[in-house]
């Protein structure tokens, strides 16, 4: 049997042109106005164009340029080994800055001048700004942010993500926190995150489950920018309420920030970080502020000895040996990989690479494995939660370390009252 490098290179021989390529069209004349087009190996005449919205300048930066890299790794890798059976992909990015009228307008570049059937998104607020639009277009349409409305297709039916949502990660960690709580009451946690999408998503199904649980909730949530310097103010009114876990919901500026100012003020608690709010530098922004702390994450670490992680290290040495990379780099490739899988399997069928055949493709994926760069992945035409597992990880003398995996899918099953909340 050849192995998926193998059956790369093997397939690299059949060329472009008696395929029916959907997406294919050749390659506008670049303007000021149009994205950046990610160069690539070529290995034939015709191309399939994968649109890409990273932030590589805004607020989420500190998190996206990492993933951004990602992308664009996995996306050569593939052309460096024979492309999607014999055809290049051409990604085509741009850096929105993490405004929704900046992804409204690419989107429609993306749509109308280069004819994309899939696009690699990144933040929540831009993709559900976009999920009509896809659904209109038939774009299959990935995201970096894990929403649980994009796991609805009721809501979203083109869209996908490679990991469990946001409330999932939330779900898990309330549960494993309450599986190990020791003491006779009831554990008591507050909230806190930034006043934008991504913050505020997963917190209603997250309350509602830590209700079912038997925690005791803070009554008012405290609101942390993502670009905040200091959360003094709302870790005295947490501490003064005596809560014993809190949700983090930003990224890992804003979170490396409540960590030391609560090392600062003595409280006792353990902080629940989402899976964005940290990665391999907090021990270095936190210093031991960090430790003992739940840290989730669905996926491996970076470098870690899966299956998976020997392209993205050849990726790395081959291209940019002296950098450092972190879990969301893991998150891009990932995306990358989702996508080219959906249109790989088309084109085995022969059939044309469309939005909607890739999401007919992957809406039949079962136990589908990442290599080991996360759980195994199943998709179905009514939901599109990719699975209930999430891994939880702490800070232990300075190194981080991996408590648990929780698959809620396990005692659970796929709730359908969890399903899109």
């Amino acid at each position: 049997m050849l192995t998926r490098r193998e059956f790369i290179k093997y397939a690299g021989v059949v060329t472009a042109t008696v395929l029916g390529l959907g997406c294919a069209e050749k390659k506008p004349t670049p303007t000021e106005t149009t994205p950046a087009v990610t160069e690539t190996t070529a290995v034939a005449k015709e191309k399939i164009r994968i649109g890409a919205l990273f932030d590589l300048t805004g607020p989420t930066a500190d998190v996206g340029k990492d993933y951004a890299q990602g992308v664009r790794d996995y996306i050569r890798y593939v052309n460096e080994n024979g492309g999607i059976e014999g055809i290049a992909i051409e990604l085509i990015e741009t850096d929105y800055g993490y405004k929704v009228p900046e992804a409204i307008s690419t989107y429609k570049k993306f749509k109308d001048q280069y004819k994309v059937c899939a696009i690699i998104g990144w933040g929540t607020g831009d993709t559900n700004a976009l999920k009509t639009y896809v659904a209109r277009d038939k774009i299959v349409y990935i995201s970096a942010s894990y929403s649980a409305k994009l796991t609805d297709p009721k809501q979203a039916p083109y869209n996908f993500i490679a990991v469990a949502d946001y409330t999932t990660q939330l779900r898990s960690v309330l549960k494993y926190a309450k599986d190990h709580w020791d003491k006779s009451r009831p554990p008591k946690i507050a909230f806190t995150y930034p006043n934008v999408e991504y913050g505020t998503d997963p917190i209603p199904g997250g309350k509602a489950f830590a209700k079912e649980l038997g925690y005791e909730i803070k009554p008012e949530d405290e609101i942390v920018s993502l670009k905040a310097t200091s959360a003094m103010d709302q870790l005295q009114r947490i501490k003064s309420w005596g809560a014993d876990f809190v949700w983090i919901g930003g990224t890992i500026s804003s979170a490396s920030v409540i960590l030391r100012n609560a090392k600062d003020l003595g409280m006792d608690v353990t902080f629940m970080v989402n899976c964005w709010g940290w990665d391999s530098r907090i021990v270095e922004l936190a210093g031991d502020a960090a430790e003992g702390h739940y840290y989730n994450w669905p996926g491996v670490m970076f470098g870690d000895d899966v299956p998976g992680m020997n392209p993205i290290l050849e990726m790395h040495n081959k291209y940019h040996p002296n950098d450092t990379h972190t879990i969301h780099y893991i998150k891009g490739w990932l995306n990358a990989m989702v996508i080219v899988e959906g249109m790989r399997m088309v084109v085995k069928n022969g059939e044309e690479i469309t939005g909607e055949n890739v999401k007919a493709e992957l809406e039949k994926l079962r136990n589908w494995d990442p290599e080991g760069l996360a759980p195994p992945i199943s998709y179905y035409p009514d939901d599109h939660r990719p699975s209930l597992a999430n891994n939880i990880y702490t800070v232990e003398n300075g190194k981080i370390k991996k408590l648990a995996t929780v698959d809620l899918e396990k005692e659970y099953g796929r709730r359908k009252d969890w399903l899109g909340v």
